[in-house]
């Protein structure tokens, strides 16, 4: 992909020339218009592969030029990563849609071949594997993007304003829960999903964005204090928990209590986040996180709505940001090294 700014500024009069001539005018703008075009491969299309290509053909300037699956189903499709690396597709980036346990791997494979990449939640198991991708990124000079596109959410907009501009002031507790229904229908439908090995656990797989959310919006380092992984309902299904209860310190004292379950019955409940600090209180909830049911901070206004956004739109914002990084433009994308914290704070409880 090239940018547009790239190429430089054409002489005055080579402008004037072109202004008097409109078809070689309008011709060169479809040039200049291909070149600012970012081409996107999808390796996986199954849900996620399906949702984010979805989501791309609505964003302009943005295609999809390829498919990599068993059964790709669609035109250019490949039926293989190795046909895909074979063929020296030419894309700007690829987005890693397989199931948990080969993030890693295909990561490492495309990497190597000097794709950029994204990857999906969630992007590696351990600190270990985020090193190699590192170290292999700063080697071939092609760029790691991980999906955390809650980041760009209306909900978590509003909390780093609120903890950035000191309108908390000390956070004291944090209470967070997810009450969530994963039965049968959704561990039978793929193979790999429960399993100890393939999956990783509801916490890589269902709620890794709430704890990033932690991470990112408190901008601190939290330890273990207690954790307990249960499985209540779908012991005889998934080799994974769950339910996670968890005790969680950061350095600056505060402290997090987390309840996430999947055992909820027949459906969702309710996502909630409750914070008390010094300046005031706040409760976040709703079946979509996104309704303020209390609020009651200093200086600020009690009722207040947070601005609606799905997770399209969060998705299209966080390509959008990627599209700047790519072009070498000022971005806020997420990258590998925006997401250590999470993986190690998911290590330590799974170890």
């Amino acid at each position: 992909m090239k940018s547009f700014q790239s190429e430089g500024d054409a002489d005055i009069s080579a402008r004037h020339n072109i202004l008097r001539q409109p078809i070689k005018f309008f011709v060169l703008l479809y040039v200049f218009k291909l070149f600012t075009v970012m081409n996107i491969s999808i390796l996986g299309f199954g849900f996620m592969g399906k949702k984010h290509k979805a989501v791309l053909e609505q964003i302009p300037d943005i295609k999809v030029n390829a498919i990599i699956d068993w059964h790709p189903a669609e035109q250019p499709g490949f039926f293989s990563l190795e046909q895909f690396l074979k063929t020296k597709h030419d894309t700007d980036l690829v987005v890693i849609a397989t199931p948990n346990h080969l993030h890693f791997k295909h990561a490492q494979e495309l990497l190597e071949q000097g794709y950029n990449i994204l990857i999906e939640k969630p992007f590696v198991f351990n600190t270990d594997q985020a090193r190699v991708l590192q170290e292999i990124s700063h080697k071939k000079g092609n760029q790691v993007f991980v999906v955390m596109q809650n980041r760009f959410s209306s909900v978590t907009k509003f909390l780093s304003e609120l903890v950035s501009d000191d309108k908390l002031g000390k956070v004291y507790n944090i209470q967070f829960n997810a009450f969530w229904n994963r039965g049968e229908n959704y561990y039978k439908k793929d193979s790999w999903k429960g399993g100890k090995n393939t999956d990783g656990g509801i916490l890589y797989t269902q709620f890794s964005h709430l704890i990033d959310l932690l991470c990112h919006v408190f901008n601190d380092e939290f330890e273990i204090l207690f954790k307990d992984l249960s499985s209540f309902r779908n012991f005889n299904i998934s080799e994974i928990e769950d339910t996670a209860i968890l005790v969680l310190q950061g350095k600056s004292g505060t402290k997090v209590n987390i309840n996430f379950t999947t055992a909820v019955f027949e459906k969702n409940q309710e996502t909630s986040l409750n914070i008390i600090a010094e300046k005031g209180t706040l409760k976040i909830s709703g079946q979509y996180f996104n309704e303020v049911s209390f609020q009651h901070i200093e200086n600020c206004p009690d009722e207040f709505k947070i601005p609606s956004t799905s997770n399209e739109d969060n998705l299209k914002e966080m390509y959008l940001e990627i599209f700047k990084s790519l072009n070498r433009e000022k971005n806020n994308a997420t990258l590998l090294q925006d997401g250590i914290g999470l993986v190690k704070i998911l290590e330590n409880i799974y170890s």
